[in-house]
C-alpha cells in the first residue's frame, strides 16, 4: 500500500507539472499582475495560480500519502472542502463567491464535532461556527448591496468610489475574522488544539488564505492609504503572538500562534507591494500553507508514536534519522531558512519597507523572535536525542508526505 501511494502520488504530481504548468505559462499568468478571465464567472490571476497549487498539493498530498489514517467520509468531507476552495479563490460571481467560501469552511467545522477525540471539541467548534456563521449574513448582505450600486454581480467590474468608504472597511473586518487578524484571533488556538491533525492541516494551509482572497477581492484599494494604524497593531501583536508561542507546551496550539504572526506578513505585503509585486503576497501563501501542512503532519506522526502533543515528549518520537531530518528540515521552514519561499518573499518585502523606520523596527523584531524560537526548538530536540534505524510504527506513508511538502517547500522557487 505504501509503495502503491508512493507511485500513484508522484506520477499525478509529474503530470500536473508536466501539462498544467507549461499550459499555465504559455498563457501569461505568471507575469506581474496578470489577470486572464475564463468566463464571466470565474478569473484566474495570480492569486489563483499560487493559492490553487496550495489547496491541490495539501488535498492531493494529504488523501493519497494518508488516507489509511483517515476514515471514507472524513476523505469525503474534506475533498468538498477542497474543491469548493478551488472554486472560491478563482469565483468573480459576487453570490458564487459566497456559497464556495461558506462551503469550504463548513465541511470543516462539521469534522471538529465529528472527529475530534478530545474532550474541548464543542467548545472549539462553537468558536468556530460562532465566527463563521455570525459574519456569513451580514457578508452576503454587504455583496448583494456592492453588487446592486454597481449594477453587477462581477467583481472585477465594481467601482471603488461608487459608495462610502465605510462599507468597504466593514467587509474587511469581516474577512479579518477568517484570517484571523486581532482582535479576532482566538478561535484559531482554541480550534487547532481540539481539532484533528487533518483538519489543522487544512486550516492553516488554505483556510486561513480565504481572509486574504476576499479583502484582496473586494478592498484591496483600502491600503494604498489607510488602515495605517490597524497595521501598526497588528505588528505589534505578531511579534506578541510569536513570544506567546515560546510559552507554549502544546505543539498544535504553538503553531497555530505562529501562524498567527507568519500570517501578517502577507497582510503587510498589501501595503508596501504594488500591482507589479503583489504575486509576492500569494507566493509567501504558498510557502507558508506548505510549511504549516508539513509541521501539523510531524505533529501528527509524534501524536500516533507519543501519545503526547507536549514538546518535552515529542523528542522521544524521533526514533530514526529520516525523522530527525524532517523535524529539522520543517521547523528550519518555520523560520524561512533558505532557501524556503517564505524567505525569498520576505526578502522583497524588506526591501520594500526600507524606507519606514517603522517597517524596519517591525522587521528586526519579527525576524529576530521569529528565526528564535523555532530554533531554540529544534535545538532541543536535537540534544541527547537517540537515532536508530527501526521502529515498530509504519511511518512510511508520512515520509512520502513529508517528502512531497519539504520539495515544494525548499525548491518550490525553481519549479514556480
Amino acid at each position: 500500500m505504501s509503495v502503491y501511494n508512493f507511485f500513484s502520488c508522484g506520477v499525478f504530481l509529474s503530470l500536473l507539472t508536466v501539462l498544467v504548468v507549461p499550459i499555465v505559462f504559455s498563457l501569461g499568468l505568471v507575469g506581474s499582475g496578470s489577470t486572464l478571465v475564463v468566463n464571466e464567472f470565474f478569473v484566474f490571476d495570480s492569486l489563483a495560480y499560487y493559492v490553487l497549487f496550495l489547496v491541490l498539493f495539501l488535498g492531493v498530498y494529504s488523501i493519497f500519502c494518508l488516507n489509511t489514517f483517515l476514515s471514507t467520509p472524513t476523505v469525503l468531507f474534506l475533498s468538498v472542502s477542497l474543491v469548493f476552495s478551488c472554486f472560491c479563490f478563482c469565483a468573480n460571481h459576487a453570490v458564487l463567491f459566497w456559497v464556495y467560501y461558506e462551503l469550504s469552511m463548513l465541511p470543516l467545522l462539521y469534522l471538529v464535532f465529528r472527529d475530534s477525540p478530545y474532550s474541548e471539541r464543542f467548545i472549539a467548534g462553537w468558536y468556530f461556527a460562532v465566527y463563521l456563521l455570525v459574519t456569513s449574513l451580514p457578508l452576503i448582505l454587504i455583496l448583494l448591496y456592492l453588487s446592486y450600486i454597481n449594477g453587477t454581480f462581477f467583481m472585477l467590474s465594481w467601482q471603488n468610489d461608487i459608495t462610502s468608504f465605510y462599507v468597504y472597511v466593514v467587509i474587511s473586518f469581516i474577512f479579518f475574522t477568517k484570517v484571523p487578524l486581532m482582535p479576532f484571533h482566538t478561535w484559531l488556538p482554541i480550534v487547532h488544539a481540539e481539532a484533528t491533525s487533518i483538519v489543522s492541516i487544512y486550516l492553516s494551509g488554505y483556510i486561513m488564505k480565504l481572509g486574504l482572497l476576499g479583502v484582496y477581492r473586494c478592498s484591496a484599494f483600502l491600503f494604498n492609504g489607510g488602515f495605517w494604524i490597524y497595521l501598526f497593531f497588528c505588528c505589534v501583536f505578531s511579534v506578541c503572538f510569536i513570544i506567546t508561542a515560546s510559552t507554549e507546551l502544546d505543539g498544535k496550539r504553538w503553531l497555530a500562534f505562529l501562524s498567527l504572526a507568519h500570517i501578517l506578513v502577507a497582510f503587510l505585503g498589501f501595503f508596501v507591494c504594488g500591482s507589479d509585486l503583489m504575486p509576492l503576497v500569494f507566493l509567501f501563501c504558498l510557502g507558508h500553507g506548505l510549511s504549516a501542512g508539513l509541521v501539523f503532519g510531524v505533529l501528527w506522526l509524534f501524536y500516533d508514536v507519543t501519545n503526547s502533543r507536549n514538546w518535552l515528549l515529542l523528542k522521544a518520537g524521533v526514533s530514526s534519522n529520516s525523522l530527525l531530518f524532517v523535524v529539522i528540515l520543517g521547523l528550519l521552514s518555520l523560520c524561512s531558512f533558505p532557501p524556503t519561499l517564505q524567505f525569498f518573499c520576505e526578502v522583497g518585502l524588506v526591501s520594500q519597507t526600507s524606507f519606514s523606520l517603522f517597517g524596519t523596527m517591525f522587521w528586526c523584531f519579527y525576524l529576530f523572535f521569529g528565526g528564535l524560537i523555532p530554533l531554540i526548538l529544534c535545538g532541543h530536540i536535537l540534544v541527547r536525542s537517540e537515532g536508530v534505524e527501526h521502529s515498530i510504527y509504519n511511518v512510511y506513508n508520512y515520509l512520502f508526505y513529508f517528502f512531497y511538502l519539504i520539495t515544494w517547500c525548499y525548491f518550490g522557487i525553481l519549479l514556480l
